[in-house]
């Protein structure tokens, strides 16, 4: 028998089959869930539309929001909160400082440690990562297939 005439051997009994049918029992219990959902308050249903907000747009939205309810205050309370305020701006750009002299520290690592055999580590860990490959593609073929491919 020719691979094609086999091929069309099984579509033809493929086609004859009939169409699977769902369980009679399925239907009442999808009914019963939604019913559930509808009995319980809205704030313990699942939430399944609009747009999922990630974790550091909450974060840049709340950290905006906090500080631009802090100028209001300072601004409508005529100055009385602005010890407060002006030491909480202080800190941030004491924080700002510091964190640029970190990153000239990292820089004059890396230009001094790093950069001289960055090259060099570069090709070893990427034919390491080719040597990997081949060796999991031969494990393959000799585990999973059971033969070594000539």
């Amino acid at each position: 028998m020719k691979p094609s005439d086999l091929e069309s051997l099984i579509q033809r009994k493929l086609a004859e089959l009939p169409a699977p049918k769902a369980p009679g029992t399925l239907l009442p219990r999808i009914m019963a869930e939604v019913r559930l959902a509808r009995r319980s308050p809205w704030r313990e249903r699942a939430r399944t539309g609009g747009v999922r907000q990630r974790p550091a747009v909450r974060l840049v939205a709340w950290t905006a929001l906090i500080l631009l309810g802090g100028l209001l205050v300072d601004w409508t309370s005529g100055g009385r909160v602005g010890s407060a305020w002006g030491d909480f701006v202080a800190t941030a750009e004491d924080a700002a400082i510091n964190g640029a002299a970190m990153a000239r520290e990292a820089q004059i690592l890396w230009r001094v440690f790093l950069e001289p055999v960055a090259a060099y580590l570069i090709l070893w860990v990427s034919g390491m990562w080719v040597f990997l490959a081949l060796l999991l593609e031969a494990l393959k073929s000799v585990l999973w297939e059971g033969s070594v491919r000539q």
